[in-house]
């Protein structure tokens, strides 16, 4: 991130939006076969449907793979352990947060026998998408007649749970963490001839990848073709090895602006053969001093609890104009206040220094 003086204290970028779509986020199945929806009481006796979050970082990630292709590649993963014990987790042996913005910006977690697990918070925080309409029961009838008729079958008839409603959902990108890690290593092993750094967790498991030596001594450059994508440093600590990755800078703006900007467009939602999309209806975004989903509670339809917009989290530019981006066509949350803020999406991104002027951030070959 390039700060200026005036942004020196940000630490977060935080978005809350509104969007229409059916709970194709799919529960246990009820008695009588039927798939139910995922759901929350709330109030007392009032029912609202959600997605979970796990299913909002996988349209994310789908969405990020599909439009930048060579940015946000799949990591590779692999099934370890035996019997009721087995788990499947990112492979760290030739992967981390410089190669990968999937375990950059979503974390991941690699469980060693007999060692402590090597563990990396999600910088990219996302809620459950919830219901801000309640559930009354809707169910939908279905039966495949179309096939069943063509092989003289009879039809296999089913009922499903279903709920058309506006839904909230918030992002909370950690700046800060994003583009950096830290692991504690046993040894350290630089291959001249052939480029490759060896990083040793245990005798079990080895970090093996394609770096040169950097101008400074244990500093290694990454590069993505030619072009320098982060660095490993390598520190000790009380007697103990460290290695740090640091993305570049010019990588890391291009992450967050990437991630930024699907959110802002819209996300694929494709579950149960329906085609919904998360396509925003109402958006508030924020730069803050602190990663909290700030805005999250305050978002309802028809209201917006605009005492929100005096918290200290929140940042201002050189002029005093909140940084704080309002995007409210319909006026689903009541009508907002803008006069002090960001109503134009490019130049709320400016002004937090995540794009700058005539910047696009497509690939890495474009940069």
């Amino acid at each position: 991130m390039n700060k200026n003086d005036n942004l020196k204290d940000l630490s977060a970028i935080t978005l809350t939006l509104i969007f229409e779509a059916s709970a194709l986020n799919r529960d246990e199945k009820l008695g009588g076969n039927i798939p139910s929806i995922k759901k929350l009481t709330r109030f007392g006796n009032k029912t609202f449907s959600y997605l979970s979050r796990v299913a909002e970082r996988h349209y994310l990630f789908e969405t990020l793979s599909r439009i930048y292709k060579d940015d946000w590649t799949s990591a590779k993963c692999f099934e370890s352990g035996t019997g009721d014990n087995r788990v499947v987790q990112f492979d760290l042996t030739t992967q981390n947060i410089l190669t990968h913005a999937e375990l950059d910006a979503f974390g991941y977690m690699l469980t060693i026998s007999r060692q402590q697990s090597i563990i990396r918070k999600a910088p990219v925080g996302i809620t459950k998408a919830i219901a801000l309409e309640t559930w009354e029961g809707d169910m939908q009838f279905n039966a495949n007649h179309d096939l069943a008729s063509r092989c003289g079958a009879n039809p296999n008839p089913v009922n499903k749970e279903e709920h058309q409603s506006f839904f909230k959902v918030s992002f909370t990108i950690d700046i800060d963490k994003l583009g950096y890690d830290e692991w504690w290593i046993n040894e350290i092993n630089y291959n001249d001839g052939e480029k490759k750094l060896t990083l040793s967790f245990s005798n079990q498991i080895n970090h093996s990848i394609e770096a040169d030596k950097g101008e400074k001594d244990k500093e290694y450059i990454v590069k993505k073709g030619t072009c320098p994508i982060g660095k490993i440093i390598i520190k000790e600590e009380n007697n103990k090895k460290k290695a740090i990755f640091e993305l570049e800078k010019n990588e890391k703006q291009k992450r967050i602006s990437q991630i930024l900007d699907v959110l802002k467009n819209g996300l694929i939602y494709h579950s149960s053969g329906e085609n919904c999309g998360i396509v925003p209806q109402f958006m508030i975004a924020a730069g803050l001093k602190l990663p909290v989903p700030l805005f999250h509670s305050f978002v309802e339809l028809g209201s917006f609890e605009s005492s929100i917009m005096n918290n200290e989290y929140i940042l201002s530019d050189g002029s005093n104009k909140k940084l704080i981006y309002v995007y409210n066509p319909k006026n689903l949350v009541g009508n907002i206040d803008t006069t002090n803020l960001f109503t134009d999406w490019y130049a709320f991104l400016q002004s937090i220094g995540v794009k700058q002027k005539n910047a696009t951030y497509q690939t890495s070959s474009q940069n």
